[in-house]
C-alpha cells in the first residue's frame, strides 16, 4: 500500500471564538506533513461535510479520518441535525464540570463518526489527536471505536506510519500487498492460492475484532441508560462515614435502603480495597481513582427508574457474598479459626473471590426491566442475537467486561492469552450466567450431587483440572444464594425487597397488556398476593437451593433466617380474609409478635473490620429498628411507585421477576403448570402439590412460583 495513493480527511471544528488566536505553530504545521505523506488531504469543520467527502472519495482510494479532539467545542455543529448535536443531559448536573462535558460530547462524536463510516463498503478507520495525555481518556476514545490516539504535536515520523491503519483495516485483497509486486493466483499455484486464502482469513478475523467494539458498544448504548448523570470523580466521604458505611457491609442486617448514590458507590469501594490488602491480590493494584471511576461507570448503567433490579439490588448482592466469604474463611476480614482439615470452601483461592465479587457487582448490568420470557414472546432483537438463552445473562456480562476493559481492570488481571485471565473470565461469565432462573432446578440437581460427591472424597487429592470445575460450581452456588438472598435477610429487609418485587412484576404485566400479550397470573396485579409470592418462593424454590448449598458450605444461619421468615409470612396469610388476597384490596396488617425474631444478630457478632478492629454494632443508618414492626403496612401496587414506602431509595437501576417456561394462555390447569415448571418439578411430591393447588384454588389468587431475573 502506497499512502501517496491514500486520502486522509482531518475533521477540525473552526474556533467559535473570533477572537481566539492560536500561537502554536507545531498546531499549524502538521497539518503540511499530512500533505507531504498522503496523496490528498481534505480538511473539513463540521462532522456531516467529513462523512459525505469521504462517501465521495472512498470509492476511488484508500481513506483515513483523522479528528482533532482539541478542536471541537461544546457547540452543536449543526442546531437542525440531531445525529451530530453535540448536547449532553449531564451538562446541566452539579456533578459534572465543563471540562468533563466536554469528554462527554468528544466521545460521543467519536461514537456517532465510528458507527456511521462503519456503513461503508469500505473500512474507514478513525484516528484522533490530542494533547490530552490522559490514560483514561486514550481508553474512552479506543473504547468508542478510534483505531489510535496520537498525541500532539504530530511529528513527521509518526505521520509516516499513519498508512498502516488503513492497511490493516482493509479487507479487498488487491490493497495487501500492493507495494510487494505479488503475481496473482494463477502464477502463484496451489502454494500462493493457499496463502493469499490464510492472509485474507487472518485479515477478516482482524477486522471482526475491530468491529467487535462498536457492536458492543451499540448494545451497550441501546439497553443502557439514555440520560445518565455521571459523577466525574469519586466524592470525598468523611471518615466518620466511611466507618459506619464499612461496619453495614461486614453484617448479615446490610440493608441498601437509605443510603444515596455516593454511600453505595463507596460501599463497593470499600469492599474491593479491603479485597487488595489480601496477600495474594498484591498484583491486582489499582489506584483509588481507577476503582472509583469503574465503580461509577459500572453503577451508570443500570437503570434509575427500576425498582428492584437496579444498582442497590447489586450493591446488596456483593455485600452478601461479602459476607458468606467471610463467614467461611475464604476472606481472611473475620476472628474465624481455620479449619484443621481442608473444607470444599478451602478450594476457593482469592482471586476466585475477587472474580466472584466482580461478577456480583455487574451481575445485573444494563437490566432493562423485563424478563427473559418478555423477550423471547416480543421478538426482541436481544432474545434473537441470543437464541433465547439466558438472553439477560449473556448481555449483563457483557457489559460488564466492556466497562473492566475500558477502564483497563481487565488487563489488570492479565493479558488475553494469560491462565490467569482465562481463570478470570471463566469465573465471571460462569457465575453470572448461573442466575438465570431457568436453570434453578438443574443447579440446585448439580449442588446436590457435588455435596454427596465432596463428602465422600479427600479433597488434597483432586488433581487441578477436578479443582478448577468444583471450584466454578462453589462460585456458582454462592452468587446464586445471593441473588435471591433477600428472603433470607431479616425479615424488616426482606419485606421491602418483596414489596418492590411484587411492583416491578405487575408493571411488566400492565406491560403485557398494554401490547396485547398474554399475562400470567404472576404477572396480574387482579390475582397477585404479595404473601402468597413470599411463600411459595420461599418453599418451592429458594429454601431448597440454600439447604442444599448448606451441604456444601455452612451457610445455616441464611438457612434459620429464611425458615422464620417463612413462618411469619405464613402467619400474615392466615390473618388475611379472601377479600384481601389480591393486590388491588391491601390493608394494614399488623405483623405477628416476636414469636419470629431476626436471627441475624446471633452469627454476625464476631465480625471484625481490618482497619478499624471495631466490632459490629446496630447500625444508625437502618430505616426501621427491630421495634418497627407496628409500622409496617402492606403495599397497594396501585399507589404509584413514588409513594412514600420508597421515598428513602437511592436512584438506582431495574427489576423483574421471570417465569419459568412459556407463556402461552393462562386459563386451564395444564397451562398453568406449562407456564410455571418449577410447580411440575415439585409434582414427585404428589401431597406437596396438591396441597400448592388446593391453596391456590381455596385462595381465588395466583401463587408466585417464579424468582428474580
Amino acid at each position: 500500500m502506497d499512502p501517496s495513493l491514500c486520502s486522509i480527511v482531518l475533521l477540525q471544528q473552526q474556533s467559535i471564538r473570533p477572537y481566539h488566536i492560536n500561537t502554536n505553530d507545531k498546531e499549524k504545521c502538521y497539518l503540511s506533513h499530512l500533505q507531504s505523506v498522503f496523496g490528498q488531504v481534505y480538511l473539513q469543520h463540521d462532522p456531516i461535510e467529513a462523512i459525505e467527502k469521504i462517501k465521495s472519495i472512498n470509492k476511488l482510494n484508500c481513506t483515513m479520518l483523522l479528528v482533532d479532539l482539541d478542536m471541537i467545542s461544546q457547540h452543536p455543529f449543526h442546531d437542525d441535525d440531531t445525529l451530530y448535536q453535540l448536547s449532553c443531559s449531564s451538562s446541566c448536573s452539579s456533578f459534572s464540570s465543563s471540562t468533563t462535558t466536554l469528554i462527554d460530547l468528544r466521545i460521543n462524536l467519536i461514537q456517532k463518526l465510528t458507527r456511521d463510516l462503519s456503513m461503508l463498503p469500505m473500512n474507514v478507520p478513525v484516528v484522533v489527536c490530542s494533547n490530552n495525555d490522559s490514560i483514561s481518556m486514550m481508553l474512552s476514545c479506543i473504547h468508542a471505536g478510534a483505531v489510535d490516539y496520537l498525541l500532539k504535536p504530530l511529528q513527521i515520523n509518526v505521520i509516516k506510519t499513519l498508512f498502516l491503519k488503513l492497511h490493516r483495516s482493509q479487507t479487498d485483497i488487491k490493497y495487501q500487498d500492493g507495494m510487494s509486486g505479488l503475481s496473482s493466483y494463477q502464477e502463484e499455484g496451489i502454494l500462493s492460492s493457499l496463502s493469499t486464502v490464510c492472509d485474507n482469513l487472518n485479515q477478516r478475523i482482524k477486522d471482526m475484532s475491530d468491529r467487535d467494539t462498536n457492536v458492543s458498544k451499540l448494545l451497550m448504548d441501546v439497553y443502557g441508560p439514555s440520560d445518565t448523570v455521571f459523577l466525574s470523580k469519586y466524592s470525598n466521604i468523611s471518615n466518620k462515614r466511611s466507618s459506619e458505611l464499612k461496619s453495614k457491609i461486614i453484617s448479615w442486617d446490610f440493608s441498601p435502603f437509605g443510603l444515596n448514590q455516593e454511600d453505595l458507590v463507596h460501599c463497593v469501594y470499600l469492599i474491593f480495597d479491603q479485597l487488595f490488602t489480601i496477600p495474594d491480590l498484591y498484583h491486582l493494584s489499582m489506584t483509588k481513582t481507577q476503582l472509583y471511576n469503574f465503580i461509577i461507570d459500572l453503577a451508570s448503567v443500570y437503570h434509575d427508574e427500576n425498582p428492584y433490579h437496579n444498582f442497590a439490588h447489586a450493591v446488596d448482592v456483593l455485600q452478601c457474598l461479602f459476607y458468606i466469604l467471610c463467614e467461611l474463611g475464604v476472606l481472611p476480614f473475620t476472628n474465624k479459626k481455620s479449619s484443621s482439615y481442608t473444607r470444599p470452601q478451602d478450594l476457593l483461592r482469592p482471586v476466585d473471590a475477587f472474580a466472584l465479587l466482580m461478577a456480583a457487582i455487574g451481575h445485573d448490568a444494563a437490566h432493562p426491566g423485563v424478563n427473559n420470557m418478555f423477550l423471547v414472546n416480543s421478538s426482541n432483537p436481544l432474545a434473537i442475537l441470543y437464541n433465547d438463552r439466558s438472553i439477560l445473562e449473556n448481555l449483563h456480562s457483557m457489559t460488564l467486561f466492556q466497562i473492566l476493559n475500558k477502564h483497563g481492570i481487565d488487563q489488570i488481571v492479565g493479558t488475553p492469552n494469560s491462565q490467569s485471565y482465562k481463570e478470570f473470565r471463566k469465573t465471571v461469565v460462569t457465575s453470572i450466567l448461573a442466575t438465570d432462573m431457568s436453570l434453578h432446578s438443574e443447579f440446585v440437581t448439580k449442588f446436590k450431587d457435588q455435596a454427596n460427591r465432596l463428602s465422600k472424597t479427600d479433597l488434597n487429592t483432586l488433581d487441578d483440572a477436578t479443582c478448577e470445575i468444583e471450584r466454578n460450581l462453589i462460585c456458582c452456588a454462592l452468587i446464586k444464594c445471593a441473588d435471591i438472598s433477600n428472603v433470607a435477610r431479616p425479615f424488616q429487609w426482606g419485606t421491602k425487597w418483596a414489596e418492590l418485587l411484587v411492583e416491578e412484576f405487575v408493571s411488566q404485566g400492565d406491560l403485557e397488556k398494554g401490547l396485547g400479550m398474554p399475562v400470567s397470573p404472576m404477572n396480574d396485579r387482579e390475582k397477585v398476593c404479595l404473601e402468597d409470592t413470599q411463600i411459595g418462593f420461599i418453599r418451592y424454590v429458594a429454601l431448597g437451593l440454600f439447604q442444599n448449598v448448606r451441604e456444601i458450605v455452612d451457610i445455616s444461619f441464611a438457612v434459620d433466617q429464611m425458615q422464620a421468615n417463612l413462618k411469619r409470612w405464613e402467619s400474615r396469610k392466615d390473618t388475611m380474609t379472601h377479600y384481601d388476597s389480591t393486590v388491588t384490596n391491601l390493608v394494614d396488617i399488623p405483623l405477628v409478635s416476636e414469636e419470629f425474631d431476626d436471627l441475624s444478630n446471633s452469627s454476625t457478632a464476631h465480625m471484625i473490620v481490618l482497619e478499624t478492629g471495631s466490632k459490629r454494632s446496630c447500625s444508625d443508618l437502618d430505616l426501621l429498628s427491630s421495634s418497627g414492626d407496628n409500622m409496617h403496612k402492606r403495599l397497594s401496587i396501585e399507589k404509584p411507585k413514588n409513594s412514600a414506602l420508597f421515598s428513602d431509595l437511592p436512584i438506582i437501576p431495574t427489576v423483574a421477576m421471570t417465569s419459568y417456561g412459556h407463556v402461552n394462555t393462562v386459563d386451564e390447569d395444564e397451562e398453568y403448570q406449562n407456564n410455571f415448571p418449577i410447580a411440575a418439578h415439585y409434582n414427585h411430591h404428589g401431597e406437596t402439590q396438591r396441597q400448592w393447588n388446593n391453596a391456590r384454588v381455596e385462595a381465588n389468587t395466583s401463587f408466585c412460583q417464579c424468582s428474580i431475573q
